[in-house]
C-alpha cells in the first residue's frame, strides 16, 4: 500500500533536479555511518598507508635531484639495486607504480573491513522496519534508491582508495620539480582512480545484494565475511595443496636446478585458475593488470644477476594467469548481485 501524508506542508527550500533525488539518501546514509566510532577508527587506520605512499614518492623525488636531504637515509635505501640509485629518473615509473599497486592493494584489504562496518546496514534495515514504502512514495524511483545506498560505499571507499592517490600523485609531482612527470606519470593515476571505482562498483553492489537478501544485520555481516574471507580461505588451502603436489613432483624428478625449478612454477601459475576462488584476488589481479605491477617488477628484477634475477621474479610475480578470468568473475558477480537487487527490491506497485 503506498502511503500518503495526511497533510499538506509546503516546501519553501531550494529543489534540485531529478538527477539528484538519489544524493538525499547518500547524505543520510554517510551521516548515520559516520556516527559509527569503529568506522572512524578503521578510516583512520586505512588512511595510514596513505602517508606511507606520499613519503615513498616524495622520498624518490628527492632521490632525483640528489638532494643533501636525502643523504642521511640513503643508507635505507640499500635494499634497492645500485643501478637505480644511480639513475633514478630511468626507474620512476617503476618505483611509482609498485608503490601506487602495494598501496592500492593495502587499501583493497581495508576496504573489506570498511564495508563490512558500513555495507550491512543498508537495505536489510528498510526491509525490517519495512521503510520501503515510505521511500518509494516519494517521487524516487528504484534506480535512485540504488544508487543512494550504493553512494555510501563510493563515498566511504572512494575517501581510502581514490583521494589518497590523487594527494600523493600532487605531493610526488611538487617533490620532483621535473615537467615531464606529469606526462610520464598521470596514466597510472587514471588507472588508480579507475580501479578505485571498480572496487566500489564492485563491492559495493555486491553487499547491497547481501544486504537485500534479509532483514537481520548480522546474517548479512555473516554474508560478507563468507565471500571475503571464506573464499579466501579456500582459495588458498587449494593453491597449497596444488603447490605442494607439483613441488614433490619436480624432486621426484630431481629437478634440483634454481632456474628450472622457477620456470616450472611461473608456468604452472599461468594456467592456476584456483586464485579465481578468493573474491578478493580477483579484484587484485585486475588491479594488478590496470598498474602494471607485473611489467614493473619484470624491470626491476631485470637488474639482479642469473639465479637470483629468477629467485626474485618466483618472489615478486606469483600471479600469472590471464587477468581476463578475474575480469569475468567479477561482471559474473556483478550480474547475479544486480539481478538479487532487481529480485529483491519491487517496485511500489508491487510491495505487499
Amino acid at each position: 500500500m503506498p502511503v500518503f501524508d495526511q497533510g499538506y506542508q509546503h516546501w519553501s527550500g531550494t529543489l534540485s533536479g531529478h538527477a539528484w533525488r538519489w544524493l538525499a539518501i547518500t547524505r543520510h546514509g554517510v551521516r548515520i555511518a559516520i556516527a559509527n566510532r569503529w568506522l572512524k577508527l578503521a578510516l583512520f587506520v586505512a588512511w595510514l598507508p596513505a602517508i606511507v605512499l606520499a613519503t615513498a614518492v616524495c622520498i624518490w623525488g628527492l632521490v632525483e635531484q640528489q638532494s643533501e636531504l636525502i643523504q642521511t637515509i640513503l643508507p635505507m635505501l640499500g635494499f634497492l639495486d645500485r643501478q637505480m640509485l644511480l639513475d633514478p629518473r630511468a626507474y620512476r615509473m617503476e618505483v611509482w607504480t609498485l608503490s601506487y599497486s602495494y598501496f592500492m592493494l593495502t587499501e583493497l584489504r581495508l576496504a573489506m573491513v570498511l564495508i563490512l562496518l558500513v555495507g550491512p546496514n543498508l537495505i536489510s534495515q528498510d526491509l525490517r522496519y519495512n521503510a520501503l514504502p515510505l521511500y518509494l512514495s516519494r517521487p524516487l524511483r528504484r534506480i535512485d534508491y540504488f544508487l543512494g545506498k550504493w553512494g555510501v560505499i563510493v563515498f566511504f571507499l572512494g575517501a581510502v582508495t581514490i583521494v589518497p592517490a590523487v594527494a600523493a600523485y600532487v605531493l610526488g609531482i611538487l617533490f620532483s620539480l621535473d615537467a615531464g612527470i606529469v606526462k610520464q606519470t598521470f596514466p597510472l593515476l587514471l588507472a588508480s582512480v579507475g580501479y578505485g571505482l571498480i572496487i566500489a562498483a564492485s563491492a559495493g553492489t555486491l553487499i547491497l545484494a547481501l544486504s537485500s537478501l534479509s532483514r537481520s544485520s548480522r546474517y548479512v555481516a555473516m554474508f560478507w565475511l563468507a565471500a571475503w574471507i571464506g573464499t579466501g580461505v579456500v582459495s588458498a588451502v587449494l593453491q597449497g595443496i596444488e603447490h605442494e603436489g607439483r613441488r614433490h613432483a619436480i624432486r621426484r624428478h630431481r629437478h634440483e636446478d634454481p632456474t628450472s625449478f622457477v620456470e616450472q612454477e611461473l608456468e604452472a601459475a599461468r594456467t592456476d585458475w584456483r586464485p579465481l576462488v578468493s573474491y578478493t584476488l580477483n579484484l587484485a589481479r585486475v588491479g594488478e593488470e590496470m598498474l602494471g605491477k607485473s611489467a614493473a617488477w619484470e624491470k626491476v628484477t631485470s637488474l639482479r644477476p642469473g639465479p637470483e634475477r629468477d629467485i626474485a621474479r618466483l618472489r615478486t610475480i606469483d600471479v600469472q594467469y590471464p587477468w581476463t578470468w578475474s575480469a569475468g568473475v567479477l561482471l559474473a558477480v556483478f550480474g547475479v548481485s544486480a539481478w538479487t537487487l532487481n529480485r529483491s527490491i519491487k517496485s511500489l506497485d508491487r510491495l505487499k
